[in-house]
């Protein structure tokens, strides 16, 4: 091959791979990764004007890291692996949103709960991680589902991974509880493939207290949705869009998502009053 065909062959590759590239998602804010531009207001990131989140499952999209976990009683390890094998480790994650690995927690069986938790790697390239107090209070474990989403440093690319396993337990069954509500959810359109702003308006559940909402992860917020058909795995991680209502006494937080397949949905909001809380929405998409 003379010096000519090869320097075609190498652009044809280059603009493959940046095709490539271009296509992988970011689930936060952008349909895809294009140039990401945040609303930045009082220190906090908003996404931008014309951005919205997606559904994906990770597994069809087949990035290239495979995810592992165990449970144990209390806590839990991920170990996140290449197509050679090797770990993750550490150094190779960038920060996102204040966090390297973001895991997503969704409990199937034993009862519908959520949780997002941040892994800390240790030197072996082992990600631990521990269940939080309210959490483990009533929960008798059963089946979790995990998503994860990280950055690695050399590509810059958001990366997602999926995993399954049972956690057991012992603890009588009570509801989690919650020390705030959703008062009102709207949206401007329930069908698939359709943008959509998801605006919820919350307060604290004792009505003689204002909810004052905190910073979380760099954002007043953070929401998952879910397939409520155990059989469709996938989620969207939505961060909220700045609309001016986020620091009323009923704040009202808007996520914009475009809607997936037909079906019913969860919503699960995390929030910061001073401390983590989880919020849940029934969401229904029409064809």
């Amino acid at each position: 091959m003379n010096k000519r065909r090869q320097l075609i062959l190498i652009s044809i590759l280059a603009l493959g791979l940046f095709v490539l590239l271009k296509s992988l998602p970011d689930t936060q804010c952008a349909l895809l990764h294009v140039a990401h531009q945040p609303v930045l207001d009082r220190g906090l990131e908003f996404c931008g004007v014309n951005e919205e989140a997606n559904f994906y499952s990770p597994n069809d999209l087949q990035f290239p890291v495979k995810a592992e976990i165990k449970f144990n009683q209390n806590d839990g390890e991920l170990r996140l692996i290449k197509t050679d094998g090797k770990l993750f480790y550490d150094y190779e994650i960038a920060v996102s949103h204040t966090q390297k690995v973001h895991l997503h927690l969704k409990q199937n069986t034993g009862r519908t709960d959520y949780i997002h938790l941040h892994p800390v790697s240790d030197d072996s390239g082992v990600w631990h991680f521990k269940f939080p107090e309210e959490f483990l209070k009533g929960n008798p474990g059963g089946e979790l589902q995990a998503y994860i989403d990280f950055v690695p440093l050399r590509s810059g690319r958001t990366i997602l991974a999926e995993a399954k396993g049972t956690w057991s337990h012992e603890s009588e069954l009570r509801d989690r509880v919650s020390r705030n509500k959703i008062v009102s959810l709207t949206t401007n359109t329930n069908k698939t493939g359709e943008s959509a702003t998801l605006r919820f308006k919350l307060s604290t559940a004792n009505p003689s207290s204002i909810l004052k909402l905190k910073p979380i992860m760099g954002a007043l917020g953070h929401a998952v949705v879910f397939s409520t058909d155990l059989k469709k795995t996938g989620y969207a991680h939505m961060h909220p869009s700045l609309e001016g209502q986020e620091y009323e006494s009923e704040p009202t937080l808007a996520f914009k998502l475009k809607l997936p397949a037909a079906g019913d949905y969860e919503i699960w909001i995390n929030i910061n009053d001073g401390e983590n809380d989880y919020l849940v929405a029934p969401l229904h998409v029409s064809n």
